[in-house]
């Protein structure tokens, strides 16, 4: 068990891969298309069971509040120095009030008759305060004010800092 801080790089694409095999089941069931937006691939510093872990808590929570025949789309870029993992779906969305409660353990969006002990971002957060990255939630759709996005945004890793290994 490696420590915690020691972070490997980690293909972002194969956590995505390994999270849609895990999640796949749960996504038909209720007839949501899950799937990888673009071609590209990066890599990020992190633990891969840190990462897969995180990932796998949002795309749980899509596959939860999205209704029945919905969308969830993975997806990659890199903008202003920063890796953005971006996992968007179709569902209800969350309320901008709501927006710092939801990583409150335990804490559910009023409304919703999910199963389960409430988001499960308070993992996520966690998480991406222990490999370092930021999460930043908004609408799919700001105009309708529908559709989550959820945005985990890593540094690009420095190539000095790859070679000082």
């Amino acid at each position: 068990e490696p420590a915690k801080d020691q972070l490997v790089e980690v293909s972002v694409r194969q956590i995505y891969r390994q999270v849609m095999e895990d999640l796949m089941p749960l996504a038909q069931d209720k007839n949501i298309d899950l799937g990888m937006v673009g071609e590209r691939d990066a890599n990020v510093l992190a633990q891969a069971i840190d990462l897969r872990t995180l990932v796998r808590n949002l795309v749980d929570n899509a596959v939860r509040y999205t209704p029945a025949g919905g969308k969830i789309d993975l997806s990659l870029r890199r903008f202003q120095g920063k890796i953005i993992l971006r996992i968007e779906d179709s569902g209800p969305g969350i309320a901008e009030e709501e927006r710092e409660r939801v990583f409150d353990p335990f804490y559910r969006v009023l409304g919703n008759d999910e199963i389960g002990s409430g988001l499960g971002l308070s993992i996520v957060r966690t998480i991406a305060a222990r490999i370092g990255a930021d999460i930043e939630l908004g609408h799919a759709n700001d105009h309708l004010k529908t559709g989550l996005v959820v945005e985990v945004l890593f540094p690009v890793i420095e190539t000095s800092r790859r070679e000082s290994f």
